[in-house]
């Protein structure tokens, strides 16, 4: 894990030194088949073909993309779906790409874990995506899915797994934020949360927030996190999310500035990089996992070096894990604090449990 971390810490350093664009950061999708059908997925998304929504990388592509990208500086994975747990080969994947030495979170709805609990004790972090109390959480994600997920986190943490539950926030978990904290105090376990992965106003009415009640919640979400809950998400990125100075469904554009607002650039496209199951490689999941170039048809360098011929003229937009993500790549001291407190937790937990 040491060992991991500094090679981590060490290409996040040259990066800012050389003023270079590096794949450092990769979510890596690695199917798309899922066995939940959560509302506000984009693989259950019906405008996509269901040649997508099947579309899933074989190991032999997964591993000349950490082979690669690693080559290129990439030491951090987040492996995500559809579930990622459903996948054949998914042990074989962990393997290689922790063996490699790169720092591997995997992002699951918690429902598997009892069958991949030997693996996911390799892994460096889980995160299991839980919206809210039982009746949240299942209205979303299906019945009986929250009992089954908190089952699997239970298992985690007892088996020294480093665990925390994310939210996606809806109108239905929006004023529910505090239980679902709550619980993750009782568990022992942090918990983060994001907006849904879209850009631009929705039709469905668990999805639509408005631009007044984001600032509300990101609001009192601060002040929960100043109670001693559980909230890894920054301070400083919640408050730039708080401060947010256009409509929370659109980006800030190059051309646009503001006197009391200063945006964190975004990374995506270079030191961050997505690749989804159909083999697109993308800037960003709010833009569309289809707004790239396919590494199958360019190769993988070749839409490395196409990519950012996809990304329109922003700068930043509203979604907290962008900005996160950009604020820890820039090496912002506050972010780092958070990680070296998280990691700090995590041994712990490695010393009371004996993994090593």
């Amino acid at each position: 894990m040491f060992t991991t971390l500094c090679s981590l810490s060490y290409q996040i350093v040259k990066s800012n030194v050389k003023r270079s664009r590096a794949p450092i950061f990769l979510s890596l999708y690695i199917t798309n088949r899922c066995n939940l059908k959560c509302k506000y997925c984009f693989v259950v998304d019906p405008s996509y073909s269901k040649e997508f929504l099947r579309s899933q990388l074989s190991f032999d592509e997964i591993r000349e993309i950490i082979d690669t990208l690693y080559d290129q500086g990439m030491r951090m994975v987040f492996m995500l779906g559809g579930e990622p747990l459903v996948h054949r080969d998914f042990d074989r994947i962990v393997r290689y790409i922790v063996e490699k030495g790169v720092y591997l979170q995997v992002v699951s709805n918690g429902l598997l874990i009892h069958k991949r609990l030997e693996t996911l004790r390799l892994i460096h972090g889980l995160c299991v995506s839980i919206d809210g109390p039982d009746d949240v959480t299942d209205f979303v994600r299906g019945q009986g899915v929250y009992v089954a997920a908190m089952e699997g986190i239970r298992l985690a943490v007892k088996n020294g797994i480093p665990t925390r539950i994310h939210a996606v926030l809806t109108r239905q978990n929006i004023g529910q934020i505090r239980v679902l904290a709550e619980t993750c105090q009782q568990l022992g376990i942090e918990m983060t949360i994001s907006p849904p992965n879209f850009l631009g106003e929705t039709d469905d009415d668990y999805m639509r927030i408005s631009t007044e009640e984001y600032k509300t919640f990101w609001s009192g979400y601060l002040e929960l996190q100043k109670e001693g809950l559980p909230i890894v998400n920054s301070p400083v990125a919640i408050r730039k999310c708080q401060e947010w100075p256009v409509d929370y469904h659109r980006y800030i554009r190059r051309d646009e500035h503001f006197p009391d607002y200063k945006p964190v650039f975004c990374m995506n496209g270079y030191t961050y990089v997505a690749i989804g199951a159909d083999g697109t490689m993308y800037n960003c999941i709010n833009l569309g996992p289809t707004n790239g170039p396919n590494i199958r048809e360019h190769g993988i360098l070749g839409a490395w070096e196409r990519l950012l011929d996809y990304r329109p003229d922003c700068v930043s937009c509203s979604s907290i894990n962008c900005i996160e993500t950009a604020l820890l790549l820039k090496m912002r001291l506050s972010i780092l604090r958070e990680g070296l407190r998280f990691h700090k937790n995590l041994f712990s937990s490695l010393r009371r449990t004996g993994t090593t």
